[in-house]
C-alpha cells in the first residue's frame, strides 16, 4: 500500500512538472502561413511606398480610362466655394482636404480644427427603423461656414492595462463635446475619413460571393456571426457599417451630408458628368502592393495573423472579382484583408447608432491592404473614430465577435505579437 501511494505522489509530480515546464504557455505555431500576393490589388497594383502611394490610378488601365481618372480627380482635389456650390453649413470644402493623400484624415484632438472628422447624431430609429434626427444637429453636425451649427472638441480619456506577460498599455476613448447645445440622450458616433483606394475591386466582388460567406446564426459555431448589410440598392459595402452599397452612392452622400452641394451649380462647373467622374476616380485609384511577402519574419506574422483568429473577418483568402465595364476591375484576383460583413464588436467599440441596418456595436470589417503605409500621409490613427494610435491599440479594442482573437492575441509572448505587427507593417 505504502509503494502504491509513492507511486501515486510520483506521478502527481510528474504531471504537475509537465503542467509547469512543458504546457505552452501561448497557442502553439501550426498554422502555415497564407499565400501572400505582392499583387494584392490585382493587375493594377502599384509598386509606390511613399506619399504617393495611395493616390495613383489603377496601373492596368488603359489611356482613355486614365484620362477620366484624371478627370475625376479634378473635383477630388478641387476646394469648393458658394460659386460652385458648396453649401453652408458644412464639415469642408474638399475632398482632399479631408483624405490627406487619398489617406486618412487627421485625427481630431481638442478643439476640431481641420477637416475630416465629423460627428453623427440620431435620437434612435422610429417604428419603420429610420433614424430620428435630433432637433437641432439633424443627423450630422456642420461644423464649418458662416452658419457652423456648432464648435465640435474632441477630448481624449485614457485607460491602462498590462497584457499576460505584464508588459503595460494605454488606451484612450473619445469625449464629445459640441457647444452650446446639449446632446441630451442623443446617440453620437465621431467619425474619420476613411483611405480612398480599390473601392471598385470590392465593389466587384459578386454578392453571391459575399453571401457565401455570411453566417448570422453561427451555424458552425465558431463565435463569428458576420452578416451582410443590406440596402435598397443591394449589400452595403462601403462607409464604417457598410451603409452604402456602391462608389457612386457613397460618393453622392459625402458631397451631400459633407458639403451641403449645390449639384447643379457643380454641374455649371465640372459638367454634366462630375459626380459619375469623382466616383470612377475614386473607384480607380491604385492599392499599394504588399512589401517583404517572403520575410521570415513577415511569413512568421502572417501565421500567427491566421493562428490568432485575425483572418476569420480579415480573410487571408483571395477573392475573384465579376465582370465589371472597367476592364482593369473586372476577374481579378485579390486580397484585401475584409470579408466585406457587419460584426457584432462588442460594448467598449459600440457607439449605439444604428445605421442602415448596422446595430449600434456592430461595424464592417475594414480592409487591411495598405495599412502599413498609413504613415505616409504624415500621421497615423485607426478604427472609425481615430482612438487607436497604433496597430496594437487597434487590436486590443477588439470585443464582442473578435473578443477570443483578442485575447488570443494578448497571451502571446511579446516576440510573437510582435511579428503580427510586422505583418500587417508588411501590407
Amino acid at each position: 500500500m505504502t509503494r502504491f501511494l509513492w507511486l501515486l505522489t510520483l506521478l502527481g509530480l510528474t504531471i504537475g512538472l509537465w503542467l509547469l515546464i512543458d504546457r505552452p504557455s501561448t497557442p502553439q505555431l501550426v498554422t502555415e502561413p497564407p499565400e501572400l500576393l505582392l499583387r494584392s490589388g490585382g493587375q493594377g497594383t502599384t509598386m509606390s511606398n511613399n506619399q504617393r502611394a495611395f493616390s495613383l490610378s489603377n496601373r492596368a488601365m488603359g489611356l482613355p480610362e486614365r484620362i477620366r481618372f484624371a478627370a475625376g480627380d479634378e473635383p477630388f482635389e478641387h476646394v469648393f466655394t458658394s460659386t460652385d456650390g458648396l453649401g453652408d453649413p458644412n464639415n469642408g470644402n474638399s475632398c482632399l482636404g479631408c483624405h490627406i493623400n487619398n489617406g486618412r484624415s487627421v485625427p481630431a484632438d481638442g478643439q476640431v480644427t481641420a477637416p475630416g472628422v465629423i460627428l453623427l447624431i440620431n435620437m434612435g430609429l422610429d417604428a419603420e427603423g429610420q433614424q430620428i434626427p435630433h432637433p437641432e444637429l439633424g443627423l450630422q453636425l456642420q461644423d464649418r461656414g458662416q452658419q457652423a451649427e456648432g464648435t465640435l472638441t474632441v477630448n481624449w480619456e485614457e485607460t491602462s492595462g498590462t497584457f499576460p506577460d505584464g508588459t503595460p498599455y494605454s488606451l484612450r476613448s473619445p469625449l464629445v463635446v459640441v457647444d452650446g447645445v446639449d446632446l441630451g440622450d442623443a446617440f453620437t458616433s465621431l467619425r474619420v475619413a476613411p483611405p480612398v483606394f480599390g473601392g471598385g475591386l470590392l465593389e466587384s466582388i459578386p454578392s453571391t460571393e459575399l453571401e457565401s460567406g455570411a453566417d448570422p446564426q453561427d451555424r458552425n459555431q465558431d463565435g463569428i456571426s458576420g452578416r451582410t448589410a443590406q440596402t435598397d440598392a443591394g449589400i452595403g459595402r462601403f462607409g464604417w457599417k457598410a451603409q452604402r452599397p456602391t462608389i457612386a452612392t457613397f460618393t453622392q452622400g459625402a458631397f451631400e451630408a459633407d458639403f451641403n452641394l449645390d449639384f447643379d451649380l457643380a454641374a455649371e462647373h465640372f459638367g454634366n458628368d462630375f459626380l459619375e467622374d469623382t466616383a470612377f476616380y475614386t473607384s480607380t485609384v491604385a492599392v499599394p502592393a504588399l512589401r517583404q511577402r517572403t520575410d521570415p519574419e513577415v511569413l512568421a506574422g502572417a501565421a500567427w495573423f491566421v493562428q490568432v483568429g485575425c483572418a476569420s473577418c480579415h480573410n487571408t483568402t483571395p477573392w475573384k472579382t465579376g465582370e465589371n465595364p472597367v476592364q482593369a476591375l473586372a476577374n481579378q484576383t485579390i486580397v484585401p484583408f475584409t470579408d466585406l460583413l457587419l460584426h457584432d464588436m462588442g460594448d467598449k467599440l459600440a457607439d449605439g447608432l444604428a445605421q442602415g441596418n448596422a446595430t449600434g456595436s456592430e461595424w464592417r470589417t475594414p480592409p487591411l491592404w495598405g495599412i502599413g503605409l498609413t504613415g505616409v500621409v504624415g500621421h497615423e490613427h485607426y478604427l472609425h473614430d481615430g482612438r487607436a494610435r497604433t496597430p496594437e491599440e487597434a487590436i486590443l479594442w477588439h470585443g464582442g465577435e473578435a473578443q477570443v482573437a483578442r485575447d488570443t492575441y494578448m497571451s502571446l509572448a511579446a516576440s510573437d505579437r510582435a511579428l503580427v505587427l510586422r505583418f500587417l507593417a508588411a501590407l
